[in-house]
């Protein structure tokens, strides 16, 4: 039997303080998602891989990446996203 892939609908919010490649996830969260090192990103059917870094002041419900990064990838603050650790 295929373990379900495990993942999340969550807004992804722009942040300054997250550098760009990366987003900013809860450890909670990241645990939750069986995520390494690597989140793979899904918003309007585009798929984008970022670096992870955790802080356990983020919500949990929420992802945070770097305003100019995100924008450059045509992703809007308060975007739905699909979060999970990247399917290869």
């Amino acid at each position: 039997m295929k373990s379900m892939v495990k993942e999340k609908r969550l807004r992804i919010l722009h942040d300054e303080a997250i550098p760009e490649g990366e987003i900013g996830l809860n450890p909670k969260l990241k645990n939750e998602l069986d995520i390494k090192t690597k989140a793979e990103v899904v918003v309007a059917k585009k798929r984008f891989v970022f670096k992870v870094k955790t802080k356990t002041t983020l919500p949990e419900d929420k992802i945070f990446g770097n305003p100019e990064d995100l924008l450059k990838k045509g992703i809007q603050n308060n975007s739905i996203a699909t979060v999970r650790a990247p399917l290869n």
